[in-house]
């Protein structure tokens, strides 16, 4: 999260467990989206102004609870600064899982090169991904995987 006006940001980030059978089946990861938000926007002293948020599903929870309690939420598209921030935290939080080094993250950061990397030994690296997806089986086999 990034107050755009003066910089200050918060990170946070749902567990991997969260995306794993039942946690993924119960959808506990956008009770903890939730959460992180609103963590976030207490540490950051946020109040009065709009929120602007993300329009992916995953902070859909967090968006009704925030109208609930009263804040202006704008739905928005995350480019920029904002998005930079969001992708730089997304590769630190898969170097610090075990992934790999800084810059092998970021030359596998596609959907794709993430996959293939795990299907190359699935039985210890099935650990980084959400396994929760119907998919995930037929992918672990190493089905509908196109170059």
């Amino acid at each position: 999260m990034r107050r755009c006006e003066t910089g200050e940001h918060f990170v946070g980030e749902v567990p991997i467990q969260l995306f794993r059978c039942d946690a993924f089946r119960l959808k506990l990861y956008l009770e903890e989206a939730s959460e992180i938000v609103l963590r976030g926007l207490s540490s950051l002293g946020v109040s009065e102004e709009p929120i602007r948020i993300c329009q992916g599903y995953i902070l859909s929870k967090a968006k009704r609870v925030l109208v609930e309690r009263g804040f202006r939420v704008e739905d928005v598209r995350i480019v920029g600064e904002t998005q930079e921030m969001a992708e730089r935290e997304f590769i630190r939080s898969l170097v610090r899982l075990g992934v790999g080094g800084e810059e092998e993250v970021r030359r596998m950061r596609s959907f794709k090169g993430f996959l293939r990397w795990v299907l190359e030994d699935p039985e210890r690296r099935e650990i980084y991904v959400k396994t929760g997806w119907p998919s995930w089986p037929r992918l672990k086999g190493g089905a509908g995987l196109s170059p």
